[in-house]
């Protein structure tokens, strides 16, 4: 008979060896308490508490052993694996898939969440523009035609067509057209392929002849930039410098990208703009803390807009004050080196510093426009409007 000692050493052997996972047996008290009611909870966490689950992997084990799944009796309900029926109902199940909730989030990368955390509760004063102009901010619209409100400025950050062809070109073009706004500015998506003169990927006489097509676009009045720079007068007098890039990290077989380990950026961008438009986000900041370019980031630093707009990543949809600060640095860093508990306790370093400290005016916005959200597309969002 084993000592108790050797029970316990093979008690936990099988929860650390456990590969199966369910955080849906985790009891919502034990959530709750870490993460509070929602997404983003208004209260602390018990921070030194959550640091101990460093490597959490184990404690999602751990629970699996102890709140055990409870699998069904019987498997001849379910349809036997391969046939049609299986594999329609794993393609309806991956399609509909929640997204991931804050324990999810957490177990997969808790030195990053925790510092997300930490840098989102930061003080934020937004700045007050002295001579306001309105900015009108939308991207990726896959051929869908919002409706727009009115605004000095009207900026499309790529992706106006779904596969890029030049019936979906000219109808997007056509809309933008139509808008009322002053001053329209458009830069191309990986999905604008007829727009991209180096892109190869599709291959045949009629994808050619659509390209040279494409060359002939009617742009009226809308500003196309690709990677160039323009300065637009506002109805109020004010003149802005923008700079525009179509470019992304590469993801697949699409248009103006680069291999995410080349550096097309540094010293790209013209000092002293007002508003950079990218297709791609900078890394960690909208961008699902994974899929934003390093290299444009470390540009942002350089050039520090006061308007950055972009899209590409649907999920990561929504607006963010930069102030370019130590906190931001320190984030920035847990996010490009994967996390790890010394970057972590920097980050805290760094808001407890923010604490104490006076808070400044943000003076530069990030944008992501992404028009369209969902796995398949399907949800829609409504413009961003903001003031510089």
């Amino acid at each position: 008979m084993p000592s108790l000692g050797g029970t316990a050493r093979l008690v936990v052997a099988r929860a650390l060896s456990t590969i199966t996972t369910n955080q849906n047996a985790i009891p919502g008290s034990f959530q709750s308490e870490c993460f509070g009611s929602a997404v983003y909870p208004s209260h602390f966490p018990p921070f030194f508490w959550c640091l101990a689950r460093e490597y959490s992997v184990y404690i999602q084990n751990f629970s699996t052993l102890v709140f055990p799944r409870r699998l069904p009796q019987a498997t001849s309900q379910f349809p036997a694996s391969g046939s049609p029926l299986s594999l329609m109902s794993g393609l309806d199940a991956l399609l509909n898939r929640p997204r991931p909730s804050a324990w999810q989030r957490f177990v997969q990368q808790p030195c990053i969440f925790l510092a997300h955390k930490l840098y989102t509760w930061r003080q934020i004063i937004p700045i007050q523009p002295i001579h306001p102009v309105s900015v009108v901010c939308i991207s990726d619209t896959h051929n869908s035609q919002p409706a727009l409100p009115d605004g000095d400025i009207l900026i499309h950050a790529g992706d106006l067509t779904q596969s890029g062809s030049l019936q979906e070109l000219q109808t997007a073009v056509t809309w933008l057209r139509a808008q009322s706004h002053p001053v329209k500015i458009v830069v191309a998506g990986n999905h604008d392929l007829l727009l991209d003169e180096s892109y190869t990927g599709h291959r045949g006489d009629n994808f050619n002849a659509g390209k040279a097509a494409g060359k002939m676009i009617n742009w009226g009045d809308i500003i196309y930039l690709e990677n160039s720079e323009t300065t637009v007068t506002c109805a109020n007098g004010r003149q802005l410098r923008v700079y525009g890039s179509p470019r992304s990290p590469r993801h697949g077989n699409w248009a103006f990208q680069y291999p995410r380990s080349k550096d097309v950026w540094t010293g790209a961008t013209p000092k002293g703009v007002d508003i950079l438009i990218t297709h791609g986000p900078p890394r960690a900041h909208l961008d699902l803390q994974r899929l934003g370019c390093d290299y444009l980031l470390r540009e942002l630093w350089r050039v520090r807009p006061k308007l950055h707009v972009f899209g590409h990543v649907h999920e990561g949809a929504g607006t963010e004050w930069l102030q370019f600060d130590g906190l931001q640095r320190a984030y920035e860093d847990t996010v490009i080196t994967g996390g790890g508990f010394w970057n972590l306790l920097w980050t805290l370093k760094a808001f407890l510093l923010t604490l104490f400290g006076t808070a400044a005016e943000a003076k530069h916005l990030l944008v992501n426009a992404a028009m369209v959200g969902g796995l398949r597309d399907d949800e829609r969002r409504r413009p961003v409007e903001v003031m510089i």
